[in-house]
């Protein structure tokens, strides 16, 4: 019996605290395009003298490492609200502020949220001869949209977790979440926050949180915490030269190095999310000279810190 991509889904449950399982349901993601899974059983490789051989001798087991991605277009933002940190829920709005702790990831307002991750693959005899992978204690390493001209807008998730199971049991049932996703033309990126960037072509925003698994002496191999570190927000834009902004982008924001906040707008057809920048700075700003074509204008910035809120048919981000 083979296994055919139509049948796969991934989809994830709030937890408790301490890397447990609710008693909840499995939840809708978004329209997810592809999920990899990468976990590192770190074997070391034991080789020592007097074995009189060239090839290696033995084996040892590293600390287990749970990871992966997924990308999905997205039709809600639980997933920003996990990046940022802090979620405050009223019905249909939803607003994210940042945790600035540094306590290890536990389900509390304060802190950053943990979830489980069930990534399925489906035969045609179901139960029994399923392939299904329980990841749980996942936390949002990074966060990452990306907004393309004649594109969806999508969204690329990396996560860091504590443990993960595999079984061949019964697929949970789904049923998808119907709203319209969102596409290239439905976001604005204004620098400063009160002026449009018109012509840009490509804009992407990604939040870093650069986890640490934390894997101590304590008998086990896999880890007993997640830490999150130092945290990053970065924004890259391609745009075709315009003489009306050209020299301020230049000028004013990245030789002068003068500080401005941002503002990204995302406007559907059932919802919103405006993105909040502040304290930002002009990192990179390459022009080249090509002698065919558009002349483009590309630049990164990062920001000091970030807030958002969002607008949707969901009542809850929150799992309490």
């Amino acid at each position: 019996m083979k296994f055919y991509s139509d049948q796969n889904r991934t989809c994830f449950q709030y937890e408790s605290g301490g890397y447990a399982l609710t008693s909840g349901n499995r939840t809708w993601i978004g329209l997810v395009q592809t999920h990899t899974m990468a976990p590192n059983m770190n074997v070391i490789d034991i080789r020592y003298q007097g074995d009189t051989t060239r090839g290696i001798s033995d084996f040892s087991q590293g600390v287990q490492e749970w990871m992966g991605t997924f990308t999905y277009f997205p039709q809600d933002f639980r997933f920003l609200g996990f990046a940022i940190g802090s979620i405050y829920d009223l019905t249909g709005s939803h607003t994210f502020t940042e945790n600035n702790g540094n306590n290890r990831v536990q389900t509390s307002p304060t802190m950053l949220t943990s979830f489980t991750i069930e990534d399925s693959k489906q035969t045609s005899a179901g139960t029994g001869s399923n392939f299904v992978r329980t990841t749980v204690g996942a936390v949002v390493d990074s966060w990452k949209m990306t907004a393309r001209e004649k594109d969806v807008v999508s969204c690329d998730v990396k996560y860091i977790a504590q443990s993960s199971v595999l079984s061949s049991g019964a697929v949970t049932a789904l049923t998808p979440t119907t709203s319209k996703p969102y596409v290239f033309n439905n976001l604005n990126l204004f620098i400063p926050s009160g002026t449009l960037i018109d012509n840009a072509k490509e804009v992407t925003f990604t939040i870093s949180n650069n986890l640490q698994g934390g894997a101590y002496l304590n008998g086990s191999p896999t880890i007993t915490e997640i830490i999150p570190l130092n945290r990053d927000y970065e924004v890259t834009a391609t745009t075709d030269m315009d003489a009306n902004v050209a020299k301020i982008l230049y000028e004013n924001l990245y030789t002068a190095g003068s500080l401005f906040n941002s503002l990204i707008m995302l406007r559907g057809i059932t919802g919103s999310l405006a993105i909040v920048l502040s304290g930002c700075r002009m990192t990179t700003m390459p022009i080249p000279s090509p002698a065919v074509g558009r002349q483009e204008q590309s630049f990164t910035f990062k920001a000091g810190s970030a807030s958002a809120t969002a607008y949707d048919s969901i009542s809850k981000y929150n799992a309490w």
